[in-house]
């Protein structure tokens, strides 16, 4: 723990007393530096969408927190993301250099027309186009995290269903290792909880026996 709750305690991250809780619970699993540039880009992100009032920046402030939670999660259990460090000109959303690892995150918007996987495949698409170099540059493995608005209605359990439909987005991008999807499950002891499942190209527990997440693994469908 690198903060005390007093200084948690003085500062209100959002206005939903589950997610501030949340907020508060998470930050000291950072560096202080990273829980200096995450705490400023959410409040910076939340002023910005009281200003303006519009879904765009609601829809920006709640992607900013959103960025929070896969990562927290991972260094819960013996990660160590850190929050936009500057690498070879980019600032991608978390790196952890012991592991080898790079996230970037997605939302998955409610609207749209076309299918589930399609849409999260061009995400997925542009992401792994964005940071291609810098992954193979230092040979690391990139992840990207998306989050299911609850209001689109695709559950955790419909992942699942859909693992086969990824598989093209993992030919596609050799660089490419896992996708991890995140939703809101309960409300717990007044914090907001969360639900994770992840595909993955192979077996992560064999390279990160602490990995937490439930996951699918792309080469062991290929064999089955």
């Amino acid at each position: 723990m690198y903060l005390k709750m007093n200084d948690l305690r003085n500062t209100q991250y959002a206005p939903n007393r589950a997610i501030d809780a949340y907020i508060k619970r998470v930050l000291p699993l950072f560096s202080p530096e990273s829980q200096k540039r995450v705490g400023k880009a959410i409040l910076d992100a939340g002023k910005a969408a009281l200003k303006h009032n519009d879904e765009n920046t609601d829809a920006g402030a709640r992607h900013i927190f959103r960025e929070l939670v896969v990562a927290s999660h991972m260094n819960e259990h013996g990660f160590e993301f850190e929050y936009e460090v500057p690498l070879d000109g980019k600032t991608p959303d978390w790196f952890d250099e012991a592991a080898g690892l790079l996230m970037e995150s997605c939302t998955f918007e409610r609207g749209g027309t076309s299918s589930f996987p399609d849409r999260v495949i061009s995400s997925v698409d542009q992401k792994c186009g964005s940071y291609r170099n810098i992954v193979e540059a230092h040979d690391l493995r990139f992840v990207v995290a998306v989050y299911l608005d609850f209001l689109t209605g695709i559950t955790l359990d419909e992942c699942f269903e859909h693992v086969e439909s990824f598989r093209q987005v993992f030919t596609s991008h050799e660089h490419l290792w896992a996708v991890v999807f995140f939703t809101e499950t309960t409300v717990s002891a007044g914090i907001q909880q969360y639900g994770y499942f992840g595909i993955c190209r192979n077996r992560p527990e064999a390279i990160f026996p602490n990995w937490p997440i439930q996951t699918e693994t792309i080469n062991q469908l290929r064999e089955a």
